[in-house]
């Protein structure tokens, strides 16, 4: 979960209730992870309110605009890097393509009877289509049904 620090009385209220809850529960809860952490591969899923993921989305979108403006200014400073910006040319466009946000573009809203995926306000046909596959993945697994699954086994 999603918070301002690992230690169990981190975060407000709503925060060190819920880890109390997950960590009484059979799932695979790791506990508190910090914005630096991730994408370290620490937790395979992060689970945050809205608001702060929300926070949490822009800043990442922010900080992708920022590296792109930074290479680019590099690469288009003097003949000489322009020259080393076409011989990297690939390697940046494949970096390009890993960071461009429209291609995680779908958040899964849990905890309702049915699917409801939020996509960017400024999302593009590409990034609205992994919306949709977003969606269509959710449709195919039953994520709603495997959920409600999950919380009647918990409370059973």
């Amino acid at each position: 979960m999603l918070n301002i620090g690992e230690e169990d009385s981190k975060g407000h209220a709503a925060v060190r209730d819920a880890a109390v809850l997950l960590n009484e529960s059979s799932l695979n809860y790791i506990g508190f992870i910090e914005g630096n952490e991730i994408f370290s591969g620490k937790a395979d899923v992060v689970v945050t309110d809205g608001f702060t993921g929300n926070v949490a989305l822009k800043t990442m979108e922010g900080t992708s605009g920022l590296i792109a403006h930074y290479l680019r200014r590099a690469f288009t400073k003097n003949l000489f890097s322009k020259f080393q910006a076409l011989i990297a040319g690939s390697v940046l466009r494949t970096l390009a393509a890993d960071m461009d946000s429209r291609n995680y573009n779908g958040a899964s809203l849990v905890g309702l009877n049915g699917i409801v995926i939020k996509s960017h306000g400024s999302a593009d046909s590409h990034a609205f289509q992994h919306a949709i596959s977003t969606a269509l993945v959710e449709v195919r697994n039953q994520v709603p049904r495997q959920i409600g699954k999950l919380l009647q086994r918990e409370t059973a």
